[in-house]
C-alpha cells in the first residue's frame, strides 16, 4: 500500500451516535465525537471513519478508552475506497484502462485537499457546512465535497452518505468526479484554494498573484453529476455544454505581485455558521494580509495589514467562534489579529528554519555565479547557522537562519520560542522581478558573528545584494531561462554595543512601539559600521573578537590579508577603527586562496587566546601565531608535520580553539582529524608527554567520515577521575545521511565512556550536524543543542542534572567499537624514557608515530610534576626567544 499524500476532513464532521453515552464509560471520561477523513491513496479517493471514543481524564480510573472495544487503547479506523481520483476507469476488453484526471506527480503534483458539507435541498440552505444538524450530533443527509488541488487542475469529488461504493460500476468515477482544467487559464499555476461558508464558492490562488472566485461551483457540480447519474448527458456535446467549467461564473481579483500562498473566507458577523456576506482574506510573499469584500462587487481590496512577518504568509485561519484571524508566516511566526480592527492581539516566534519562497530553487537548477576573469564561477551556498551563547541572557544567539535573513534571534530552547530579535541587515522584501525569466534576488545574510566574553560588544559581518554596480563584488545571477542579470554584493562589518535596559535609549518611543506590536528588539546599538572593509571586491571569510571585546580580526581571501580592529579607549569611547592590515606572509598566500566548502564546515580560521594576547590565523594546513599588539609573527604549526604537499590539500585547518583554563594548547580541526597541539612545538617541549595527540576519524568510522562541528566543554568533568578538558565532536558518516556526536577526552584523545561500562557516549542523528552549542555543562552533566543541515534543532543531554553520576537522560547509542582511538603521541613508554630524553636534547626533535588501531598501549604522562600555569605573555616571550635561538644556531 502506498502513502496517503493528503488528508482533509469536513468541519465538525461528527456522525450519528457520537454524543450517545456508553455503559462502559466513566463519569470522568470526555466523550469525543467521531469524524470522517478523506485522503488520496495511490490515486484513489478513500474515506476513513473515526468512531466516537472516550478521552479519559487525568482523574479517571476507568480503563476504557474506546467505544468500539470497551477498553482498548487504540481507536480503530475503517477505510473505504471510493473512486479512482488519479484517472477515469473505462471498461475495455474485460480490463480497466485508467486515464489521468488529476496530477499525482511531476509538475502537477497534488498540494492539498479541501472538504466541506453542503445541504442537498435548497430548503435547508440556511444550514452551514460547519455545524451539526441536530442536538444529538446526527448529521443531515448532506453531500460531502472534496476538492483535490493541483497546480494545473482541480478535481471536485462528491460523496453521498447513502451511496454504496461497492455497488458502483466501472464508470463510477465519472459519476462522482468533476475535473476543472486550469492549465489554460491566465494567472499561472494554482498555489492555494479555499471553500466559502455554506460550500457555495471556491477561491483559487495563482502563481502570478491572481485570485479566481468560482461562484456557485458546488451547485453546478451537483447538477452535473446528477445528470451523469441519470444518463441525461449521453452525448459528448451535451456533456461539454453542461460541464461546471463552462457554466460556472468566474471572477478574477488581482493585487498581489507574487504568488498567492494562503486564502481564507470569513463572514461579516464573525460566525462560521452564518451565510451572510463573506469576505476573502489572501496573503503571499509580500507578507501583506489583504481583505476583499466580495458582496460589494469591488475588484480592489478593502483593507491591508502590511509587514505581517519577515517572511511570506503561508497559511491563514479564521476562528469561527471569535472572528479572529490566525496567520502563519514562513519565518515561523504565528500571529493573531482582531477580525474587525485587524490589530495584532498576540504573536509567537519560533525558530525560523523554513526557506523563504524567494530562496527556493528555480526550475532548471541554474545557480548564481561570480564573475572572475570573465568566467562565471558558482557561488557557495548559504553557510551553516551560527549559534553563539549570549553572556548576558545566557540564551543562544542564532543568525544566518533561512527564514530570518539579516536577523539575529535570541532563542529559548525550553519554551521553543524567540525571546529577542536584532535586525542587522535591513532589506526590501519585495524585490523579485518576473519569476519566469528573471532570477531570484538572494536575501541578505549575516555571514559571521562574534561576541566578547561579557556580552557588551558584538561584531557582525553581513552581505547584501544590490543593483548598484559601483559597490561590492560583481556577480551574475542566472534566471530560469538562462537570462543573466548583473548584481553586486556589498560586504559590511558592523560593531554593536549593548545598552543597559534601564537607560533612556532603551526606553525610546520606537523601542516601545516595537514591543507593543509584538516584536522583541534586544538592547544593542550600532556604534560603528564600514562597507567593504577589505576593498570593493574583498569578502570576509573569518571573524574573531578578543575575550575582553576590545579587539577584532577579519580575514579576507580576496584581499589576501587580515585586519585588526580596535575599540577606542579615549573619547569618543565605543567607536571602532582599523589599526593595521597584514598581508599574508610569503609561502602562505596560495594556501589561503584555496578555501573549503563553507556550506559543510563552520569555519573558524582566526581565534584569540583566552587572555587575548595571541592571535592565530590559519592558512591551509598551517596555523600562524601572532602578537597582534605589534603585528609580530611568533611561530607556525600544523596538525601533521609529516604530511606531504599533496596530502596537506585535504588537511586544511577548519577550526582553531584555544583551550581554556591553564592549558596553553590549541584544538585544531581538519576535514577528518582533530588534534591538540602546543604553540611551543613538540620538539622543544618534551616534558609535555602525551599532551599532544591527533585523532583520525576515518579509521574509526570509515572512509568518508567528516568532522562537521566541534565545541569545547568548559566545565564538564569526568566522574571516573580523569583530568583535563573535553570536546563534543560531530562526525558526518554515510555520505551525510547520519551524524555521530561523541565526547572526546582532551588528555588522551579517546572517546569518553559511560561510568561502569566501555560503551562510548554517543548520539546518532539523521543528516549532517552543522552547528553545536553547549546549553549547559556542569560537572558530569552536559546538554547540547545541535542544528542539522535541514535546520532541525535537537537537544542532546547526558548525565543527571541533579546528581553527579554518569547516566544518560536520553537514549545513548553505542557503536560497539572495542578498538582504541588512534593517538598521535610524543615520546614512548616508560621503558624508553631515558633514551628518548637523551636524544631529544641533542636533536630537539621527537618522532611522531600513529599506533595501530586496537594496540595495547599505556597512556602515561611522562612529566612527574604539575607544570605551572603559563600566561599568554609568557608564551609570546618564550616562543620568540626560542625562534631567535634557532635562527642563531642555523
Amino acid at each position: 500500500m502506498g502513502d496517503v499524500v493528503c488528508l482533509a476532513s469536513p468541519s465538525h464532521s461528527s456522525f450519528e451516535g457520537s454524543s450517545s453515552s456508553s455503559s462502559s464509560s466513566s463519569p470522568d471520561d470526555d466523550v469525543r465525537p467521531g469524524a470522517v477523513v478523506y485522503g488520496l491513496l495511490d490515486g484513489w479517493m478513500v474515506r476513513f471513519v473515526v468512531p466516537p471514543f472516550f478521552a479519559r481524564s487525568s482523574t479517571s480510573s476507568s480503563s476504557s478508552s474506546s467505544c468500539g472495544d470497551g477498553g482498548g487503547s487504540t481507536v480503530p479506523l475503517v477505510a473505504t475506497r471510493l473512486a479512482f481520483a488519479g484517472g477515469e476507469e473505462d471498461a475495455a476488453g474485460g480490463r480497466h484502462r485508467r486515464r489521468r484526471v488529476v496530477g499525482t506527480g511531476g509538475n502537477d503534483r497534488v498540494f492539498g485537499l479541501l472538504a466541506a458539507y453542503r445541504p442537498r435541498s435548497s430548503s435547508s440552505s440556511s444550514s452551514s457546512s460547519t455545524t451539526v444538524g441536530g442536538d444529538d450530533g446526527r448529521l443531515p443527509p448532506d453531500d460531502a465535497f472534496v476538492a483535490i488541488c493541483a497546480p494545473r487542475s482541480i478535481v471536485v469529488y462528491r460523496d453521498r452518505r447513502d451511496d454504496d461504493p461497492d455497488n458502483e460500476d466501472a464508470s463510477s468515477s465519472r459519476k462522482r468526479l468533476v475535473r476543472f482544467d486550469e492549465s489554460t487559464t491566465g494567472g499561472g499555476p494554482l498555489t492555494c484554494a479555499a471553500i466559502s461558508p455554506g460550500t457555495v464558492d471556491l477561491a483559487l490562488g495563482r502563481e502570478r498573484g491572481h485570485v479566481d472566485v468560482l461562484h456557485g461551483v458546488f451547485e453546478n457540480v451537483s447538477e452535473y453529476l446528477d445528470r451523469m447519474s441519470s444518463g441525461d448527458d449521453d452525448d459528448d456535446d451535451d456533456e461539454v455544454r453542461h460541464h461546471p467549467g463552462t457554466t460556472t461564473v468566474r471572477r478574477t481579483l488581482h493585487w498581489h505581485s507574487h504568488p498567492v500562498r494562503a486564502l481564507a473566507y470569513a463572514t461579516a458577523d464573525a460566525r462560521g455558521g452564518s451565510t451572510g456576506p463573506a469576505s476573502l482574506l489572501s496573503g503571499g510573499e509580500e507578507s501583506v494580509l489583504v481583505t476583499w469584500q466580495l458582496d460589494r462587487n469591488h475588484h480592489r481590496p478593502s483593507n491591508f495589514v502590511s509587514r505581517v512577518g519577515r517572511g511570506g504568509i503561508v497559511s491563514i485561519l479564521r476562528c469561527r467562534h471569535t472572528g479572529r484571524v490566525i496567520v502563519f508566516c514562513s519565518d515561523n511566526t504565528v500571529q493573531c489579529f482582531d477580525g474587525v480592527t485587524y490589530d495584532r492581539v498576540w504573536a509567537e516566534q519560533g525558530l525560523a528554519s523554513m526557506e523563504l519562497h524567494e530562496e527556493e530553487e528555480v526550475e532548471g537548477g541554474r545557480r548564481r555565479g561570480k564573475v572572475v576573469d570573465g568566467v562565471v564561477r558558482p557561488v557557495a551556498r548559504r553557510g551553516p547557522i551560527i549559534m553563539v551563547k549570549d553572556p548576558i541572557t545566557k540564551y543562544p544567539m542564532l543568525t544566518n537562519l533561512p527564514g530570518a535573513p539579516g536577523m539575529v534571534h535570541w532563542y529559548d530552547p525550553r519554551s521553543a520560542s524567540v525571546i529577542g530579535t536584532l535586525e542587522v541587515a535591513p532589506f526590501n522584501r519585495v524585490s523579485r522581478r518576473d519569476p519566469k525569466t528573471d532570477p531570484h534576488i538572494p536575501t541578505p545574510t549575516v555571514t559571521h558573528m562574534a561576541v566578547g566574553r561579557n556580552g557588551k560588544d558584538m561584531v557582525t559581518v553581513d552581505a547584501v545584494w544590490t543593483e548598484n554596480a559601483s559597490v561590492g563584488a560583481a556577480y551574475d545571477l542566472v534566471g530560469p531561462r538562462g537570462n543573466v542579470a548583473p548584481m553586486n554584493v556589498c560586504t559590511s562589518i558592523k560593531f554593536w554595543s549593548h545598552v543597559d535596559s534601564a537607560s533612556s535609549r532603551s526606553r525610546s518611543a520606537e523601542h516601545q512601539r516595537k514591543r507593543r506590536n509584538g516584536d522583541v528588539p534586544m538592547s544593542y546599538e550600532l556604534v560603528s559600521s564600514m562597507a567593504a572593509p577589505h576593498g570593493r571586491g574583498g569578502e570576509i571569510c573569518a571573524l574573531a573578537v578578543s575575550p575582553d571585546g576590545g579587539a577584532a580580526c577579519t580575514l579576507s581571501r580576496e584581499e589576501d590579508a587580515f585586519r585588526i580592529w580596535a575599540k577606542n579607549t579615549e573619547p569618543p569611547v565605543g567607536l571602532w577603527k582599523c589599526n593595521y592590515k597584514v598581508r599574508t606572509p610569503s609561502g602562505y598566500a596560495s594556501l589561503l586562496s584555496r578555501g573549503v566548502n563553507s556550506s559543510i564546515f563552520g569555519q573558524q580560521l582566526v581565534a584569540f587566546s583566552t587572555d587575548g594576547t595571541v592571535l592565530s590565523v590559519s592558512y591551509g594546513p598551517y596555523v600562524t601565531l601572532w602578537d597582534h599588539s605589534d603585528a609580530t609573527l611568533l611561530t607556525s604549526l600544523s596538525l601533521n608535520d609529516k604530511a606531504t604537499a599533496t596530502s596537506r590539500a585535504s588537511e586544511e585547518i577548519q577550526t582553531v580553539n584555544f583551550l581554556t583554563g591553564n592549558d596553553d594548547a590549541m584544538l585544531l580541526t581538519t576535514a577528518s582529524h582533530i588534534g591538540v597541539k602546543s604553540p611551543f612545538g613538540g620538539a622543544r617541549s618534551c616534558y609535555l608527554g602525551d599532551d599532544e595527540w591527533s585523532l583520525d576519524f576515518a579509521l574509526l568510522f570509515g572512509k568518508g567520515a567528516i568532522v562537521s562541528a566541534v565545541v569545547p566543554l568548559a566545565d564538564f568533568n569526568d566522574p571516573s577521575g580523569g583530568s583535563g578538558g573535553f570536546f563534543a565532536v560531530s562526525i558526518s558518516v554515510t555520505n551525510g545521511a547520519k551524524s555521530i556526536i561523541s565526547i572526546i577526552n582532551r588528555d588522551k584523545g579517546k572517546l569518553m565512556t559511560s561510568a561502569g561500562s566501555n560503551a562510548p557516549i554517543q548520539w546518532k542523528v539523521d543528516g549532517v550536524v552543522r552547528s553545536l552549542y553547549v546549553e549547559k555543562s556542569l560537572r558530569s552533566f552536559v546538554r547540547l543543542l545541535a542544528i542539522t543541515k535541514d535546520c532541525q534543532m535537537l537537544s542532546l543531554s547526558c548525565g543527571s542534572e541533579k546528581e553527579n553520576a554518569m547516566m544518560s537522560d536520553t537514549e545513548v547509542r553505542s557503536l560497539g567499537y572495542s578498538r582504541q582511538a588512534p593517538v598521535l603521541k610524543i615520546g614512548t613508554d616508560s621503558a624508553g624514557v631515558g633514551h628518548q630524553r637523551a636524544s631529544s636534547v641533542k636533536r630537539r626533535k621527537v618522532s611522531m608515530v600513529i599506533p595501530r588501531v586496537g594496540a595495547e598501549r599505556s597512556s602515561r604522562n611522562l612529566s612527574g610534576f604539575v607544570f605551572p600555569a603559563l600566561s599568554g605573555k609568557f608564551t609570546c616571550a618564550f616562543v620568540a626567544r626560542l625562534e631567535k635561538r634557532s635562527s642563531r644556531s642555523n
